[in-house]
């Protein structure tokens, strides 16, 4: 009954996060550095029944970088679930772009039924990924906290 109950709100929030990708949302940058700057969703962040949280981030890179097939990209979106004590994700899809904008490579979602078996990964210490995910993890409790 949890794995189902925990499918159900993967699902929504999935469906809620793709259908407010088409709305005009707030992105502030969370996270800034030299080489990349990297931008929150906020409007289609959701907290879920355990505690995590679905997200979708933009990765602007300052150079480019190169997927296997060799094909450069200076911009990433990502679709995670993130929990934040401590802060683990669940990366559930990433799109990369190119410099004018143009899709290199677009990933898709997976099966609700398979989110529950994916693993938490657990981000590299003083990473920009682990300092990107703590702000926003630190944003989003900050919110949650705000609405009770």
């Amino acid at each position: 009954m949890k794995i189902l109950l925990l499918s159900a709100a993967v699902l929504t929030s999935v469906t809620a996060s793709a259908t407010s990708a088409h709305a005009q949302a707030a992105w502030p940058v969370v996270y800034r550095e030299t080489a990349v700057n990297v931008a929150l969703d906020t409007a289609g962040a959701t907290r879920n029944r355990d505690g995590s949280y679905m997200t979708r981030t933009r990765w602007d890179y300052s150079r480019e970088h190169f997927l296997e097939s060799k094909r450069p990209y200076t911009q990433m979106t990502e679709v995670a679930l993130l929990k934040c004590t401590p802060v683990r994700i669940k990366r559930l899809t990433e799109s990369f772009y190119a410099e004018g904008g143009a899709a290199v490579k677009e990933g898709s979602m997976p099966d609700p039924s398979e989110v529950q078996y994916m693993t938490w990964d657990r981000l590299p210490l003083h990473s920009e990924g682990s300092r990107a995910f703590s702000n926003i993890c630190s944003i989003l409790t900050k919110r949650n906290r705000a609405k009770r």
